[in-house]
């Protein structure tokens, strides 16, 4: 994965990907040349499902371990089902940074994947330098809309790349990408992939939205 340019959907929990959506949609967005590089977000309703599809990430995870701790959601319960990575941090799921530090050593241990979001380059570097090997840096105020970060944004997109590059770390570009060209320029300022939501899954054709922004 080291030098693959990476998609990952994130489900959120849109009604086009709860209830008895989420399978039909997982089914629509299967593509077998983009494979390994797709990730797909599912909540934590829909972790079962990872027993069928390989290529699913959760969307939220805690960093204890077994015990009393009720509502959390355990690494060692989701690599269980076959999910062997999270999306943490993001804008919509905020978390204290002494929680990512913790979360972040424990996915080490256990080999799990961790896709940490940040706001602004000023977290970016401080999640780098708690060790998180990829980050996806997502504006708040660009999320769901219809002005993507590689348009409106960037040069901060070149100076995240350049903070993660000097911490051995890996960039995702979110925020308002809908369209090749967004990608397009996210790769070319140095990023590793991109994160999308609201585009391919709100789309008339998912499969076909998501093939459109594959390069």
């Amino acid at each position: 994965m080291k030098n693959m340019f990476q998609t990952v959907v994130n489900l959120k929990t849109f009604s086009e990907s709860m209830g008895q959506n989420t399978v039909s949609l997982l089914r629509k967005l299967r593509n077998e040349k983009s494979s390994p590089s797709l990730k797909i977000a599912v909540p934590v309703t829909r972790i079962h499902l990872g027993k069928e599809f390989e290529n699913l990430i959760s969307q939220h995870v805690d960093s204890v371990s077994f015990g009393a701790h009720t509502g959390h959601i355990l690494m060692e319960d989701l690599i269980t089902f076959g999910i062997k990575g999270s999306l943490l941090n993001h804008s919509e799921k905020r978390i204290p940074k002494p929680i990512i530090k913790s979360t972040i050593a424990k996915a080490a241990e256990l080999d799990f994947n961790l896709i940490i979001c940040s706001k602004d380059l000023d977290e970016t570097k401080e999640i780098c330098q708690m060790g998180a090997t990829v980050v996806a840096y997502e504006p708040p105020e660009l999320i769901g809309g219809d002005i993507s970060v590689a348009i409106s944004k960037p040069h901060i997109i070149e100076k995240a790349v350049e903070i993660c590059q000097s911490y051995d770390a890996r960039l995702l570009v979110g925020a308002g990408i809908k369209t090749k060209k967004d990608v397009e320029i996210s790769r070319e300022l140095g990023a590793s992939g991109i994160l999308v939501s609201s585009g391919v899954v709100k789309a008339k054709d998912p499969f076909y939205a998501l093939n459109s922004l594959m390069i």
